[in-house]
């Protein structure tokens, strides 16, 4: 009879004489509280929200990714019109400043002529006096 209870004694079962050696059950038997499935449960649905979030999210930011890359376009268009014209008008602005340049530069030329010509207008008109007044005397001693 003892050897049959050191057998089963070996094979971990506890023999009709025997107190079990081991205070609590195996974990194969240990009861899960409810709350706990609930809460694994409830963190499985956060999660999936959060992830739900993030897709919307993202497709969000791809919309108004989509949206200030047109913008982007547009203004890259306005700013490539607006640098043409500017540039004509650059243009534009450098012919007119090259005519003016040029006008003056002959005004210039026209009055250093003046200058030089100056003394002689100042002798033309002392004579245009002289003859005047020579021309008054004949004209005054042919009266009487």
């Amino acid at each position: 009879m003892q050897a049959p209870a050191f057998k089963e004694k070996k094979r971990g079962v506890p023999t009709k004489n025997q107190v079990p050696s081991q205070c609590r059950p195996p974990s194969d038997s240990i009861q899960i509280p409810c709350w706990l499935y609930r809460a694994i449960l409830s963190v499985y649905a956060l999660l999936a929200l959060a992830f739900i979030l993030c897709i919307i999210l993202s497709a969000f930011i791809l919309v108004k990714n989509s949206e200030m890359s047109k913008e982007l376009v547009d203004l890259k268009r306005d700013l490539w019109s607006v640098s043409n014209s500017m540039q004509t008008c650059e243009e534009r602005q450098k012919e007119v400043c090259k005519s003016i340049k040029e006008s003056i530069k002959g005004v210039t030329s026209k009055v250093e002529k003046l200058e030089t010509q100056l003394p002689d207008i100042k002798n033309i008109e002392t004579k245009v006096q002289r003859i005047l007044e020579v021309l008054e005397k004949t004209s005054q001693s042919s009266h009487k």
